[in-house]
């Protein structure tokens, strides 16, 4: 049921099972309290309640704003991927990168004035697919000498940094321009066939006994059949 604050005139909607003659309710905008009632008669400003009888009403609204947002947060998620997409085998993953390859990877150390010393890994992913793709992410990983792994990484492409960044910016910094959302939906979807994106990986101050590093595409996705589900 609708209802109107008598104050300022906010119209908000009433579950049923609480649109009972007398009950208080409070406006969310001006915080008046006034009594309901029904048929949409004017409803009378009532004095501030004390601090005791306002915790009830307090807890209802709690609720009912925690169920709303569970609820949005629900349709957002599923109304924000394809049907079917929510659950990907490994065959289907493996199926999306078979065609990527990966062109000018290169590691190198810089020393940066707040972290210390920072190991790079960069280079480009190539779509070898007739179609385009698009979130195109790896994984990298440095190893010591008996090839075990130290540290690994996932990083989405999209997204390099200069060497005058990667020697003043903070840690915070760095990542944050990694996996700046604008960047990385420039660059890294609808990649045509033959289209390239650039990645970036950084450990900071990488463990002591690294012999060699590794990468490998992890994950994409196919732009095309997103533009047909669409």
């Amino acid at each position: 049921m609708e209802i109107k604050c008598p104050k300022c005139s906010s119209r908000f909607n009433l579950p049923d099972q609480f649109a009972k003659p007398g009950v208080k309710l409070r406006c969310t905008v001006c915080k008046n309290v006034f009594a309901f009632v029904p048929e949409k008669k004017e409803a009378e400003p009532l004095p501030d309640l004390p601090v005791k009888s306002k915790r009830p009403l307090l807890k209802l609204a709690l609720v009912l704003l925690l169920l709303l947002t569970g609820a949005a947060c629900g349709f957002w998620y599923f109304t924000s991927r394809g049907p079917g997409e929510n659950i990907r085998t490994e065959q289907e993953i493996a199926k999306n990168v078979e065609l990527l390859t990966m062109r000018n990877v290169r590691q190198y150390y810089v020393d940066n004035e707040k972290v210390g010393k920072v190991f790079v890994i960069e280079g480009k992913v190539v779509n070898e697919f007739p179609h385009p793709m698009e979130l195109m992410t790896v994984e990298a990983a440095i190893y010591d000498r008996e090839q075990k792994p130290l540290v690994t990484k996932k990083q989405l492409c999209g997204v390099q940094l200069s060497l005058f960044q990667l020697q003043v910016l903070s840690e915070g910094e760095m990542e944050s321009f990694l996996n700046n959302k604008i960047e990385i939906l420039t660059n890294n979807t609808n990649v045509a066939h033959g289209g390239e994106v650039p990645f970036m990986v950084l450990f900071y101050s990488p463990p002591e006994g690294v012999a060699e590093f590794g990468v490998r595409i992890m994950d994409a996705r196919d732009a095309s059949q997103g533009a047909k589900k669409e």
